[in-house]
């Protein structure tokens, strides 16, 4: 297994940023801009492991609640 050069928290902030800079507020909206960052670290040659990647996504979509009480609060 590869060892992948990100951690969950730094995903996180980046998959924050693009859903606050795109007006992305929804759970439909939120996993895609993670969907999105994902996509953009695979063609930068950032991931490539698709088992771990799934497990990453579901603990991106699972902090969905922590982005919206964030947003909240700003």
């Amino acid at each position: 297994m590869e060892n992948l050069t990100f951690d969950i928290d730094e995903l996180y902030q980046a998959v924050k940023e693009r859903a606050l800079s795109e007006g992305a507020y929804t759970p439909e909206e939120w996993n895609d801009a993670i969907d999105m960052v994902i996509q953009d670290r695979e063609e930068c040659g950032e991931v490539h492991d698709d088992e771990e990647l799934s497990a990453v996504k579901e603990q991106l979509k699972a902090r969905y609640e922590e982005f919206k009480s964030e947003i909240q609060e700003a």
